[in-house]
């Protein structure tokens, strides 16, 4: 409150005081003025105290505020709520990938054996085997002699003559004769070209070079387990490791 209002009230309980301290009463019509002019003076002084009551009211209600914060109240932030909607697709939810099947005929891995490569069989005329669609020939296989146009399909272009990797091998007699691996193609036991000495011991224990018997030099073979008509014929080149593999009729007629 400040020093203005101070001197208000304090002005105005002077008044009231002296309007309502005991005084002589006069008589007669002076008494009666005289008692009339005191009520008004009560009066005057009792609304000037109200008066000064209403004013301070206000500022005494000022003083009691906070000083230190003066602006509004500030309102607390709503937070947010986010809704799924229902039926929505749980985003962990994968689909499964498609699966292709392979074409008609192609094996589902390179696997030379027992009886053939896939659906190509040893003992095949060459109008089965090429129905397969594992065979890659050129033109017409040769059903008088023995043939070796043709190979697998997949094989990679021949090195020279001397390359026989997927190359196939058709008797006159006996249809299909010989399959020969190429690279990636591997016997049901794991054995592949390029595996050495000692990794293809530990697999076909009995095979052993008929050129120079206890070296890894040359040709030899194996018997085919679950097949008991053919062999596999391995070449090893020495530290070359196997340089031929193929999967061939006991009984063929076209070499060696």
């Amino acid at each position: 409150m400040t020093d203005c209002d101070d001197d208000l009230i304090n002005d105005a309980f002077a008044g009231f005081t002296a309007a309502a301290a005991p005084s002589v009463r006069a008589t007669g019509t002076g008494a009666v003025r005289h008692t009339v002019k005191r009520r008004r003076a009560r009066t005057t002084a009792a609304l000037s105290v109200l008066g000064v009551l209403l004013l301070a009211a206000p500022a005494l209600a000022y003083a009691s505020m906070d000083r230190g914060n003066q602006g509004p109240p500030q309102v607390p932030a709503t937070q947010g709520v986010t809704v799924t909607p229902s039926g929505s697709p749980d985003p962990s939810v994968t689909p499964s990938a498609s699966t292709t099947p392979s074409p008609a005929g192609t094996p589902a891995k390179h696997v030379l054996g027992p009886h053939g490569y896939g659906d190509l069989l040893l003992g095949q005329r060459p109008a089965e085997a090429i129905r397969t669609g594992l065979v890659v020939t050129t033109g017409k296989i040769n059903s008088m002699g023995c043939d070796s146009s043709s190979v697998l399909k997949g094989a990679p272009e021949a090195r020279d003559d001397r390359d026989v990797d997927g190359m196939l091998f058709f008797s006159a007699r006996l249809g299909l004769a010989a399959i020969y691996a190429f690279p990636g193609v591997e016997t049901p036991e794991g054995a592949r070209l390029g595996m050495s000495y000692e990794e293809l011991i530990a697999i076909y224990p009995s095979w052993k070079s008929v050129v120079d018997p206890g070296k890894p030099l040359g040709r030899g073979y194996v018997n085919v387990p679950g097949n008991k008509e053919a062999v596999y014929r391995i070449e090893m080149g020495g530290a070359s490791g196997v340089i031929q593999l193929s999967l061939q009729l006991k009984s063929q007629d076209c070499y060696e």
